[in-house]
């Protein structure tokens, strides 16, 4: 029996197809876990998920590569998944999700730009020297803010 995939059908498709089981739970995970980053979100001042921790923290441990598996899971969830997340969303659900699958001293990093007299903020993670999630060029374009606990909701 020929198990080759239809040309015609999309890549994505195929690409889903393709996952195994870790992967498969990994992407359900990460739709959870962005749902529940959502909800905090809402619920939460957005202060509060993003205090600085210093970088390179010697207290970074884990396995990378089931770091990199998680951020892959996070962005494919929230590409492909129920809903399109902000980026703290994202941050929000991938630094969860690190924690609960064993990776620790990662943190949530908030940066800001002004272009084309526009002001854009963004969110990511940091793991020691690693950016998790994001493409570190995007990330560099991006002035760190230090601390936004005085930030909340009104």
């Amino acid at each position: 029996m020929d198990r080759s995939l239809p040309v015609s059908m999309p890549a994505l498709v195929r690409k889903l197809l393709r996952l195994d089981r870790r992967s498969w739970q990994d992407l359900l995970a990460a739709q959870a876990a962005l749902l529940s980053a959502q909800w905090k979100l809402r619920t939460r001042p957005i202060g509060e998920f993003a205090i600085r921790a210093p970088l390179g923290r010697a207290d970074a441990s884990g396995d990378a590569e089931r770091a990199r598996a998680i951020a892959v899971a996070v962005t494919r969830a929230a590409r492909h998944g129920l809903f399109r997340p902000y980026c703290l969303v994202r941050a929000v659900a991938l630094r969860e999700m690190l924690v609960a699958n064993g990776v620790q001293g990662s943190s949530i990093r908030i940066g800001v730009r002004r272009e084309q007299g526009a002001f854009q903020a963004h969110a990511w993670v940091r793991w020691g020297e690693v950016i998790l999630g994001d493409v570190p060029e995007h990330v560099a374009s991006f002035t760190e803010v230090d601390d936004l606990r005085v930030v909340s909701r009104r």
